[in-house]
């Protein structure tokens, strides 16, 4: 009778023992059940007023359409004793939680992001510096299919009187994805065959080697071009640079352009010299573009650096010039000649023309720079300034429906020394260049995507005010305890 009994316990022992594993298999099943449900369905909600951590209807878009991995990498130190880069970092890594999310493919996004510190991830960081060639901290690298797009920090935002104000940081990645991304490569020609800076040149002041390494890691193809041996500008020709002739081209060569930019709505990026023969005048004529013979000369001492290179500070709000006017950047420019709007082209409609870049009120234009010296401002015969170096020339048509389209593009600058060797990693000088190339290319302008406004609230309380804000949150927990206490009371009774 006792076995019978303690066989019947000890099967019912065991029977709760069994139970017990069920319920702890069934448990840990429903966990691993909800978390595979949560990384593969789920749905974000944004609640802020401006929507300020959603991505646009346009960037989503984009993102949907990714076919390959795009590798986003910050190297922005996550304990930087700088208040901006705290910001900064704080405003990027809420973005680009949303481009993971909104890339999601299988349970894992296209768009992998990566933050690397590199005060403590030296390793990773030299593999980073084989890989994109990152010459410094604080960048953020954009990187497919071979191709890298580096974003400066000043990028990200959009400022008034030296203050940011908006946070442009969707627009500037959806940019950098979709150019990464993109299989065809803009194509650039530069001309050769009039003693032309040259890409591959190692040389200081006259070679293109860090302007080559800096384009072709943003996408682009560079390729020259002789004039002489063609019939007509290459079909796949995205935009052709002349970059500083030492020699006049040759009437032939320069009707190939002028073909090329008006039946092909081509693009132009010109950078002439002082002192010298270019024989493009019909071109600029064309474009509504004046490049005299003249010597740009400025004294104002905070326009010219201790190496005697001007200094340029003057920007205009033009898309190429734009981030430098906000954040009252610099570039540094070497001998420069004055590039104007031709005032005849003022009554033609269709070309639409910008100054870009200028000096300060104590330059002026010199006529005699051969002959005279010192060099001496003459009222009769000279330009006073401020001068404008740069000028970007856009012509424009009507379609059917009455839509203004871009029919060519060209700007010039009075000096090519900004994209030597010796100048050429100075931020104010390669931005030119890329903007210019942008702009030019039609890169990134179609973006419709606004910046967020950078709103700070600030809540100002009087002690009373304050003590009466804690009474108020003190009134809930009170009023529980009281009625938990009563309940007590009638139970006992």
């Amino acid at each position: 009778m006792q076995t019978a009994r303690f066989n019947e316990f000890r099967i019912a022992r065991r029977l709760r023992a069994l139970n017990r594993g069920a319920q702890i298999l069934l448990g840990i099943s429903l966990i691993l059940a909800l978390n595979y449900l949560a990384a593969h369905y789920f749905k974000r909600f944004d609640l802020t007023q401006q929507r300020q951590f959603s991505l646009g209807a346009e960037s989503r878009a984009y993102l949907q359409q990714l076919q390959a991995p795009i590798d986003i990498i910050v190297t922005i130190a996550p304990d930087s004793e700088a208040p901006e880069l705290q910001r900064i970092r704080n405003d990027l890594s809420k973005l680009l939680i949303e481009y993971e999310a909104r890339s999601m493919r299988q349970g894992e996004p296209l768009v992998r992001v990566e933050y690397v510190d590199a005060l403590r991830q030296r390793k990773r960081t030299r593999e980073l510096v084989q890989a994109y060639n990152i010459e410094r901290e604080n960048v953020i690298i954009v990187a497919a299919n071979g191709r890298t797009r580096s974003i400066e920090l000043p990028e990200l935002y959009e400022a008034e009187e030296g203050q940011w104000h908006s946070f442009c940081g969707e627009r500037i990645l959806t940019s950098a994805i979709l150019e990464v991304s993109k299989e065809e490569s803009p194509v650039l020609y530069l001309l050769t065959g009039h003693g032309e800076m040259r890409i591959g040149d190692v040389h200081p002041t006259r070679g293109l080697s860090l302007m080559e390494s800096f384009l072709k890691e943003r996408g682009f193809t560079l390729r020259e071009l002789d004039l002489t041996r063609v019939t007509s500008v290459p079909e796949d020709a995205a935009m052709i640079l002349a970059l500083a002739p030492q020699a006049a081209l040759t009437p032939a060569e320069v009707e190939k352009l002028r073909r090329y930019m008006s039946s092909r709505n081509g693009r132009m990026l010109l950078t002439l010299e002082p002192g010298r023969k270019h024989g493009l005048n019909n071109l600029l004529y064309d474009w509504g573009v004046l490049v005299e013979d003249l010597i740009a000369v400025d004294i104002d001492p905070n326009y010219r650096s201790q190496e005697g290179d001007m200094i340029v500070r003057h920007f205009s709000e033009h898309p190429i010039s734009k981030l430098l006017y906000d954040y009252n950047a610099t570039a540094y420019f070497g001998q420069s000649r004055p590039v104007r709007i031709d005032p005849a082209s003022l009554a033609d409609e269709s070309l639409s023309l910008r100054y870009l870049i200028g000096t300060s009120q104590k330059s002026w234009a010199e006529k005699d720079y051969r002959t005279q010296r010192p060099l001496a401002f003459d009222a009769d015969r000279d330009l006073p300034g401020p001068l404008s170096l740069a000028v970007a020339s856009q012509r424009s048509t009507s379609s059917a429906l009455g839509l203004s389209i871009s029919a060519g593009r060209l700007v010039c600058f009075g000096n090519a020394d900004f994209l030597a060797n010796n100048r050429f990693q100075i931020y104010g000088n390669y931005t030119l260049l890329i903007n210019t190339l942008n702009w030019a290319l039609d890169r990134n302008v179609f973006l419709n995507i606004p910046a967020q406004s950078l709103n700070s609230y600030q809540l100002v309380m009087s002690r009373s005010d304050l003590n009466r804000l804690l009474g108020y949150f003190a009134i809930l927990p009170i009023t529980a305890a009281a009625l938990g206490i009563i309940i007590s009371l009638i139970r006992r009774r």
